[in-house]
């Protein structure tokens, strides 16, 4: 995705879109944030080669669950009912972030996306109706949707083959950890968006790099790119000592005290996801290539080793942990 001066335009107005709905106390205007937000990642997908009608796709969707927000707030306005337990506001909000039973859109509408805009729709996009269904919604009525998320999407992914699919999967199940950590402590909400975000990112970059759309296609020679990415795959499923296992252990603390069903659903989660991930690095580590070798600069080799480092910090982090 080449960035022009208009996409730089969108991008920053999608920043300053989430900002603004951050740090608003008015439901309205949090709306007309995430109105902003919609349009400005619109244009994004317009302009993307791949894409044909996936964006008037996206359109509907976030258009009607908006408009199911907006009529939410209308009847709780004249009942003087409290929108915690708006079952209208809680599908609709269910909708743009893609939890189950509303996530068939997802997928589908990643499959034709460029590796960029998938980062973005993964990343920055869960943001804004993650923080609007923590504030608004109680988490008695979140209990069922993430729990439903948490064990199906995990199954779903076990059968695909495409990569983006996986990670559109991948994605959908970490929802749930985004959400309930955003309910218990929104110190772990930031740490598991900022370490998931990254993780999302150097797992979007190899396969950029290595035009991987399909399992099959993951055979992969080098030995560096091979161990980058298997430590990968394992830091994404949160295994330890990885980086991606420390902020899965913190919301598990919290979610011991709080709910032991809902602690089961999350370790079975994370346990079937590391199922999906390690059959999608199978072909990488059992399937051989009749391909020559390429001689690489040694430059690439300091970039791969640095990953590796990254996802292992967390090591010293479940010390600190344990030592507190």
């Amino acid at each position: 995705m080449k960035i022009n001066i208009t996409k730089k335009l969108m991008l920053a107005t999608m920043m300053m879109s989430i900002i603004m709905m951050t740090t608003s106390n008015n439901i309205l205007f949090s709306w007309t944030s995430m109105e902003i937000n919609m349009i400005s990642f619109l244009y994004i997908l317009t302009k993307s080669k791949k894409m044909t009608d996936q964006p008037m796709k996206y359109f509907i969707i976030q258009s009607l669950s908006s408009s199911m927000m907006l009529m939410s707030m209308l009847i709780n306005s004249t009942k003087e009912a409290p929108p915690g337990f708006s079952v209208m506001l809680m599908t609709s909000m269910l909708m743009k972030m893609g939890m189950m039973p509303f996530h068939m859109w997802m997928p589908t509408i990643m499959q034709s996306m460029s590796w960029e805009t998938c980062l973005i729709l993964m990343s920055i996009q869960k943001i804004p109706p993650t923080i609007m269904t923590t504030q608004m919604i109680k988490m008695e009525m979140l209990m069922t949707p993430m729990m439903l998320t948490l064990l199906l999407s995990p199954m779903a992914a076990m059968k695909q083959l495409s990569t983006k699919k996986i990670m559109a999967y991948s994605s959908i199940s970490n929802t749930s950890w985004m959400t309930y950590a955003a309910k218990t402590s929104k110190m772990q909400l930031v740490m598991f968006m900022t370490i998931y975000s990254m993780l999302t990112t150097m797992m979007i970059k190899m396969m950029k790099e290595m035009k991987i759309m399909y399992i099959n296609q993951m055979m992969i020679t080098n030995k560096w790119m091979k161990m980058n990415m298997l430590v990968n795959i394992l830091s994404m499923s949160g295994m330890p000592p990885t980086i991606g296992f420390f902020p899965k252990w913190l919301i598990l603390q919290n979610s011991t005290c709080q709910s032991i069903t809902m602690s089961l659903s999350l370790i079975s989660s994370s346990i079937m996801m590391t199922y999906v991930y390690l059959n999608m690095s199978n072909p990488m580590m059992t399937m051989m290539t009749t391909k020559k070798k390429k001689k690489k600069k040694k430059k690439k080799k300091k970039k791969k080793e640095l990953s590796i480092m990254i996802n292992m910090l967390g090591m010293p982090l479940t010390l600190i942990l344990k030592l507190n």
